[in-house]
Formats: structure tokens, C-alpha cells, sequence
């Protein structure tokens, strides 16, 4: 079983990368036999979609080997996620590694006028050539959404939510549930009180026991 966290502010050291430490530690704590990684936009380098649809033509790559630990999960596998590329090489080549070898992803992101961060935008953009692929009409991994921020927009985050379900449903995930934490971390990141949860979509599947991943 393998977990990715994906960190989508542009902030290094604000409230959500407070909360990601937590989750990881929490990951660590919960889940010893299991593996997690972290991957924050803060320290990655990614450029916005050309929407040149190149990524529409199948190149097919050679996969890492079995005992890499970003061999892709068998959902993935199966898929053709491997032969459908950017024709840009940037950081959202390890992004797409992760992805495709996680059993199960959450992301923590702060919201920015009702929505996610410009960098964390590029990087679900870049998420087009899934599209392509079958992995979005197979059985989806489970997504949590963990929101972050002060509270003070009207407009709420509802675009943020779907923003994040839109893109991630292309790369084979489905967010299951969702963490509001506006308004319940202060600036240093301490948690003054404990998140709402919603829950999105009844997961009724156990991935970790995906091909004795």
C-alpha cells in the first residue's frame, strides 16, 4: 500500500504544509507497513498545459522495474497511463510516477478566490494525458481533499472541490471525502479546532489488497 500527499500551496512553511507534516507523521504512526511520499508544487517546477493535445498519441515507455517503489499500482497498470506523455519534461514527470504507484492520494491545498493555488492549477492541468487513457472508466483510487484557509471569502470553496474531482477523476482518483479545515488553523499552523468532514462517495473497495500491493 502506498500513499501519496500532494501539498498544492505555493507557501513552504504555512498552514497546510503544517497540516501535511501532521498527516505524513499521522500516515507513519497509523500505518508503519506502508509506504508514503510527498510531493509539494512549492518546491516543484512545473509549466501550465500548451493544450497542444500532442499527449493524445500513444509513446510507449519503459515502466520502472517491479521492486522500484514507483512501479505502477495494477489499476494503473492495466491502464495505458504509460503510453500517453507530455511532450514537456518537468517535474510532472515524478508527479505522474507517484500517481500511478499510490493506492490511495490526498491532497491538502489552501483555497485562493474559491479555488486552488496557479501552481497547484498547473499540475492537475497537466493531468491531460489520463485523459486519453482508460484509467478514468476503471474503478477509481480514493481521494481525501483536505481545504484550507481563513474563512473570509464569500464564494465559499465549491470551485476548489470541483476543480480538484474534475482533474484527478482523468488520472484514476475519486475524492471520497472532504476535510474543511477554513478557519481552524491558525497562521503557524497550530490546529485550533478539528476539521468538518463531508463525506463524498461511499468507498467500497479495499485497495490495499490490489494485487497483494
Amino acid at each position: 500500500m502506498r500513499r501519496l500527499i500532494i501539498l498544492g500551496s505555493s507557501r513552504a512553511h504555512g498552514r497546510s504544509a503544517a497540516l501535511v507534516d501532521a498527516l505524513f507523521e499521522a500516515c507513519m504512526h497509523d500505518y508503519p507497513e506502508d509506504a508514503a511520499a510527498v510531493l509539494s508544487v512549492a518546491a516543484l517546477s512545473i509549466s501550465g498545459c500548451l493544450g497542444c493535445d500532442a499527449c493524445r498519441a500513444t509513446t510507449e515507455i519503459e515502466l520502472p522495474d517491479e521492486d522500484d517503489p514507483l512501479y505502477p499500482c495494477a489499476r494503473a497498470r492495466k491502464s495505458r497511463t504509460s503510453a500517453h506523455r507530455c511532450i514537456m519534461h518537468d517535474d510532472m514527470d515524478r508527479v505522474r510516477l507517484e500517481l500511478d504507484a499510490a493506492n490511495e492520494l490526498i491532497v491538502v491545498t489552501p483555497v485562493y478566490f474559491a479555488s486552488v493555488p496557479s501552481q497547484l492549477k498547473a499540475l492537475l492541468d497537466r493531468l491531460q494525458p489520463y485523459f486519453w487513457t482508460n484509467l478514468r472508466t476503471r474503478k477509481k483510487r480514493p481521494c481525501t481533499l483536505h481545504l484550507v484557509g481563513e474563512g473570509k471569502d464569500p464564494w465559499g470553496y465549491d470551485g476548489a472541490v470541483r476543480c480538484v474531482q474534475s482533474a484527478l477523476s482523468c488520472a484514476g482518483f475519486e475524492v471520497v471525502s472532504l476535510m474543511d479545515w477554513v478557519g481552524k488553523l491558525s497562521s503557524e499552523g497550530e490546529i485550533l479546532a478539528d476539521a468538518d468532514e463531508y463525506v463524498l462517495v461511499e468507498s467500497d473497495e479495499d485497495e490495499s489488497n490490489e494485487d497483494g500491493e
